[in-house]
């Protein structure tokens, strides 16, 4: 068994758990300001702001790396850090540190002025960060076979509405209804109830099956939600069973 280095017990303490949640959402705040032409005085401190973060960040992937053995134990050292680089939270990290390195690389050049676009992904680092965001990602990891069913399900329906109704209104809207392409557009809206109103059927047998579309498509999207509603009430629950049989354990003891 390998030894936790004094780095990892340091990265996994809620210190630098707090630490870092406070640099990505300052860095997500600067980067929503730095859309405002009222701030446009600002914009150099708003993207210092981010440069200063996604050094943090730079830091935190080195660390991370460095320590990856300790996270894989069982695996060999090269190995782990292999393992933590291509996973999710690797890329993610990875993505966070991309504009502290190109504003190095590219200071002098227009191009510094959209670096900061890979920062819409650092919104995925609170998913390690927020208990919140982990309880999210725990209910939809325990039902994601029945969610790939269910919306595989949901995309068969949306395609099969796309073709019959792009043969339906064709004729009639050929502006409208120029491709499927146009048509999975209406069928995706219809289904999600969303109802945009730029692209709807007119002939008696398209309203008819548009009807009889929109109904499926309430219980369709329907079927995920409830598994995600189940999965979810029934983590709280396993989660309260175990504080309360810990806490009765301990009053015992």
């Amino acid at each position: 068994m390998k030894i936790q280095s004094p780095i990892f017990r340091f990265l996994q303490s809620k210190f630098a758990n707090y630490f870092v949640m406070f640099f990505i959402l300052i860095s997500i705040l600067a980067v929503m300001a730095s859309t405002f032409e009222e701030m446009a005085p600002y914009q150099l401190s708003l993207f210092s702001i981010t440069y200063v973060s996604s050094f943090i960040f730079l830091l935190e992937y080195i660390a991370r790396i460095l320590t990856a053995p300790s996270l894989y134990p069982q695996k060999k050292s090269v190995r782990a850090r292999i393992n933590y680089i291509t996973s999710f939270y690797g890329f993610v990290d990875f993505v966070a540190i991309v504009p502290f390195v190109l504003t190095y690389l590219f200071w002098d050049s227009d191009i510094v002025h959209v670096i900061v676009l890979p920062y819409i992904f650092i919104i995925f680092k609170l998913i390690r960060h927020s208990k919140a965001f982990r309880l999210i990602g725990q209910v939809l990891v325990s039902v994601k076979d029945e969610l790939i069913t269910a919306y595989t399900a949901c995309m068969i329906m949306v395609s099969f509405s796309a073709i019959l109704m792009y043969y339906v209104e064709r004729g009639a809207q050929p502006d409208v209804f120029a491709n499927v392409g146009d048509s999975i557009w209406w069928a995706v809206v219809t289904f999600t109830t969303t109802g945009y109103g730029d692209i709807y059927p007119i002939t008696p047998l398209g309203k008819f099956f548009g009807i009889i579309i929109s109904m499926l498509g309430i219980a369709m999207i329907a079927i995920p939600t409830g598994i995600v509603s189940s999965a979810f009430i029934s983590i709280v629950q396993q989660r309260t069973r175990k504080v309360t049989d810990e806490r009765f354990g301990n009053e015992k003891r």
